[in-house]
């Protein structure tokens, strides 16, 4: 049974990127995109490094990212004062607008996937996942 939980909602997931992204193309962005400007946009700033250990990534993929959303304006990259090999990223102006934009498609899609589901069912959902999550932690912290 738990093996088809989380196959479930690994589906789930990949389902609610695919939709996201059905809605981001007509903003010409992507999910990945999307995420490293929520990123970005929550902690002024951040380095790419900090990036890639907050999301599931890689570095290559990461500045390919980075490197589209700069050229679209949406972030800019400011050499770190104390080291200059780093680079603090900051989201540009621009990109707030859109960051409302994807909000209010974000809104309908959350809509959408919770339709039929109660407040308490949400709460027993997110309460399980969260015991998931620390179980798996504990786990992968652990040595074998």
């Amino acid at each position: 049974m738990v093996k088809e939980m989380c196959y479930k909602l690994n589906k789930s997931s990949m389902l609610y990127k695919r939709l996201m992204s059905k809605h981001l193309e007509r903003l010409n962005i992507t999910y990945s995109q999307l995420m490293v400007l929520r990123v970005a946009n929550q902690e002024p700033g951040i380095t790419a490094k900090e990036i890639l250990m907050q999301m599931d990534t890689d570095k290559a993929t990461l500045s390919g990212v980075l490197a589209r959303l700069e050229r679209d304006n949406y972030i800019y990259r400011v050499k770190n004062e104390k080291d200059k090999r780093i680079q603090n990223i900051f989201v540009s102006e621009g990109s707030e607008r859109l960051c409302t934009e994807v909000s209010v498609i974000e809104r309908a899609c959350i809509s959408d996937l919770i339709d039929g589901i109660s407040d308490t069912e949400a709460e027993n959902f997110l309460s399980i996942l969260d015991r998931f999550i620390a179980n798996q932690v504990a786990k992968i912290d652990e040595d074998f």
